[in-house]
């Protein structure tokens, strides 16, 4: 559980809930520190809306005290993350006994372990992830999509597929509820705060990657491995990684790659939306930082592969969750990450994976996806 006196993410996020209580302006007041250095601060630097789990255990803060709020906080994004597993898994048609195999090798898993170290919010946003899935496709869908990344916006390209699955009115319900949490809060926050939040922070996290050893973003991997070793907190945060010519050719190379893919599984209507949307969640490990409790995001997609018609496909999937395993350095986890992708990638480009013509299908029969009528499918979230 969360307690002791290191950086603990549900301590900053619960801190800020109950200060918000007394002074809300100043909710984005520490994230001027984040600005210019290039290592992490001590700061909220969620969206408004992403307070909004953490205030009712604001009470239980005052009356328990911080590590028995942020182990109470733990509890319910493990139970949540759990809950979505199952709920991807069984979408994409896995029988119980794959399913819970997969799930008990993702309770071990490296990036299992930070979530729950690091009092993550993850869990939560992968159960409204698969709520989402199970309402596929009306318009309640949007809602379960609006709310997940009010909570945490870490895919807004989740919001490009019904786009182009000639759905968008089910984006239009996913922007609904992310004003409607957000508007109220802005009031209280003021609009000198929300435009420093919006117009600083978030672009600051978007373009520049923070040094760690714990940030194992493809381009601090790069840097490592190929761009003569990682760069020191010292150095300005604005020189950019990876700096070899090698390593910038094999970054966007890598990024382009997962671009294709995902938008091949978002346009062809014989794949099911929900793989669509599953690698759209797993486009987060391409991010200037990546903690390794991101990379919870990835297993719905290793769930779609488990699920596959090709055996090499299912056997790359099951690979790469066992590498997820791993505890040792931690851009070793890459190599898993790495499987993954080329497992997606035979998945979503193999013609194999067809029948009758425009129609890729799962192993099992699952709910069919109203968003391509003409085919029957399992997924995942």
């Amino acid at each position: 559980m969360p307690t002791g006196t290191g950086h603990i993410d549900s301590y900053t996020y619960l801190k800020a809930a109950s200060n918000f209580i007394a002074h809300p302006s100043q909710l984005y007041d520490r994230a001027h520190l984040q600005l210019g250095v290039a290592y992490a601060r001590d700061a909220f630097v969620h969206p408004p809306s992403g307070l909004l789990p953490y205030l009712p255990l604001v009470p239980l803060v005052h009356l328990a005290g911080m590590p028995v709020a942020a182990s109470a906080w733990s509890v319910i994004d493990l139970t949540s993350l759990i809950a979505a597993v199952i709920i991807w898994g069984r979408r994409l048609g896995l029988s119980w006994l794959a399913l819970g195999a997969a799930t008990l090798v993702i309770s071990l898993s490296n990036s299992l372990g930070s979530e729950i170290d690091q009092g993550q919010i993850n869990g939560l946003v992968l159960l409204l992830f698969a709520l989402a899935q199970l309402r596929l496709p009306r318009l309640v869908t949007g809602l379960f999509l609006g709310l997940a990344l009010a909570v945490k916006p870490v895919s807004f390209i989740a919001l490009l597929v019904p786009i182009l699955r000639r759905q968008p009115a089910i984006t239009g319900a996913a922007i609904a509820p992310l004003v409607a949490l957000n508007f109220p809060l802005i009031l209280l926050i003021g609009f000198g705060p929300t435009l420093f939040y919006f117009g600083q922070v978030l672009p600051f996290f978007a373009e520049y990657p923070l040094r760690s050893r714990f940030n194992i973003s493809l381009a601090s991997v790069l840097q490592t491995w190929l761009g003569g070793g990682p760069l020191a907190q010292s150095i300005p945060y604005s020189v950019q990684a990876p700096q070899t010519l090698i390593a910038i050719a094999i970054f966007w190379a890598s990024r382009l790659a997962a671009i294709a893919i995902w938008i091949r599984a978002g346009v062809d209507r014989g794949i099911d939306m929900t793989v669509a949307f599953a690698l759209a969640l797993a486009t987060v490990p391409l991010s200037p930082t990546v903690w390794p409790h991101y990379l919870v995001y990835v297993f719905p997609l290793a769930l779609a592969t488990l699920a596959a018609p090709r055996a090499t496909v299912r056997v790359g999937g099951a690979l790469a969750l066992l590498l997820m395993l791993w505890h040792g350095r931690l851009d070793g986890l890459w190599v898993g990450i790495s499987v993954l992708w080329v497992a997606a990638a035979v998945f979503v480009f193999a013609p194999s994976g067809r029948r009758n013509g425009n129609a890729r299908r799962f192993r099992r029969p699952a709910p069919v996806d109203a968003l391509s009528s003409t085919s029957a499918k399992p997924n995942r979230s």
